[in-house]
């Protein structure tokens, strides 16, 4: 067994800010600016707070924003996975367990932002998380999902964006842009591994930003930080209040990844997963990692696609972490 606390709590400081950081509900100042060819995502973002407001549970998904015409006093909604281990599924987490995780992300990152900007459609976890974090905060937040990465570029440069949420791949086609965008401070990067070659392309997109990798699924939330000075193979460390536990370790020091923290889910409301278990308030979603002395997160894959070849084990990551490295 390997466990992992994060050293991020000790560096941890609360700033003063009108902020109701104890209520899931947009701030005053909050602005979201639509830039999406159809217009609709703002519609959507709308009409999850009006039902949330009702005290009915809001479904977010890729066909858009239903209620599931259930009453809740937990602010309760659901979400679904991004279907990476199979057919997507459907969660339910309370508005808490985002809430906890933007008091962390407002405390040691966007304290002193203005403007979010995010590529991906408010039907997908990652887009969606990032424009509730901006609404509550009370900061503008920009969609250009449906540009092309040209004139994303440049409407993230004309509306002064300065923190961006996106996924490895959107990033890899938002540096196909050869803009620079000199305003941008923090670059949030999650759902998948992000490589050496997309990360000198973001750096060079932004030069002024502090490229930020973490680690999670639909189910956890954040699991693991990355900073620009941790090991560049890791996921980084356990994200502030995140515990992680390595079980049934082999001779490699690769086991079972088990995460205890305040983000994670519910429960399943549509589907499930054969390989995500509770125990004793721990969760695990069949990850696959270890853990080394400095508490950085290795992942090897999801243990349901692991396979065999010549009596050794293949992990598909590692294929795909050799392909995107490859020159295009």
């Amino acid at each position: 067994m390997r466990k992992a606390v994060s050293d991020l709590h000790d560096r941890l400081s609360y700033l003063e800010r009108p902020l109701a950081l104890d209520h899931f509900k947009p701030h005053p100042d909050a602005e979201f600016i639509d830039l999406s060819p159809n217009g609709c995502q703002a519609t959507l973002l709308d009409r999850f707070w009006t039902i949330i407001g009702a005290g009915q549970e809001p479904i977010i998904g890729q066909n858009g924003i239903t209620s599931a015409d259930t009453q809740t006093d937990r602010g309760v909604f659901q979400c679904e996975t991004g279907g990476t281990s199979g057919k997507p599924k459907r969660i339910r987490r309370t508005a808490e367990s985002w809430l906890t995780s933007i008091r962390v992300i407002f405390e040691k990152f966007t304290n002193s932002a203005e403007c979010y900007g995010i590529l991906g459609d408010l039907g997908h976890s990652l887009a969606f998380y990032a424009a509730v974090e901006a609404q509550i905060l009370g900061y503008r937040c920009v969609s250009v999902v449906g540009r092309s990465p040209k004139e994303q570029a440049q409407q993230f440069a004309s509306a002064g964006i300065d923190v961006i949420y996106a996924t490895p791949t959107q990033m890899r086609m938002l540096s196909k842009s050869h803009c620079v965008l000199e305003n941008v401070q923090t670059v949030f990067i999650g759902g998948g591994r992000l490589d050496s070659e997309t990360r000198v392309r973001v750096q060079s997109l932004a030069p002024n930003a502090q490229i930020l990798q973490f680690y999670g699924a639909a189910e956890t939330s954040f699991i693991t930080l990355a900073e620009p000075h941790h090991d560049a193979a890791s996921v980084g460390i356990a994200f502030p209040r995140v515990e992680i536990d390595i079980r049934n370790i082999d001779s490699d020091g690769i086991g079972d990844v088990w995460v205890k923290s305040p983000y994670v889910f519910l429960e399943y409301a549509h589907g499930h997963a054969p390989d995500t278990h509770w125990q004793d308030g721990w969760l695990t979603i069949g990850e696959l990692g270890k853990i080394d002395d400095a508490g950085q997160l290795f992942l090897s894959g999801r243990k349901s696609r692991v396979f065999t070849v010549s009596d050794k084990t293949i992990f598909p990551e590692d294929i795909e972490q050799y392909l995107n490295a490859k020159p295009e």
